[in-house]
């Protein structure tokens, strides 16, 4: 079972976790697809390190769930976004410039 998640900056869902232990315990296999996370433009640090911590959140609450298989992020850089919800952005791990967001060392921490 695939869970799209495009989610706003600071609304990934607490219950993440819980949501996807549902479906492994009805002995599905799980993952999180087109996981992706916006903040309202402009971006600022805060909103950074807020993205960084969401990502980290849904990767984290995959990998504490027996039978979630995995985690595919919706792209990987802001340049090529065409997901675009008015006055959000910015949803990717890279930068338009190919950059590392902080999301990525968090990401990178969960799967350590």
């Amino acid at each position: 079972v695939g869970i799209q998640a495009h989610f706003k900056e600071g609304n990934v869902p607490k219950t993440l976790q819980e949501n996807l232990k549902r479906f492994s315990d009805l002995e599905l296999d799980v993952a999180i697809t087109e996981l992706q996370v916006r903040y309202l433009m402009p971006g600022s640090d805060d909103k950074i390190a807020n993205q960084a911590q969401d990502y980290s959140h849904a990767f984290s609450a995959c990998e504490k769930v027996d039978r979630c298989v995995g985690v595919t992020v919706w792209g990987f850089t802001d340049k090529y976004s065409f997901f675009f919800d008015t006055g959000y952005g910015e949803q990717q791990l890279w930068t338009k410039d190919f950059k590392p967001k902080p999301a990525v060392e968090a990401v990178r921490k969960v799967l350590k």
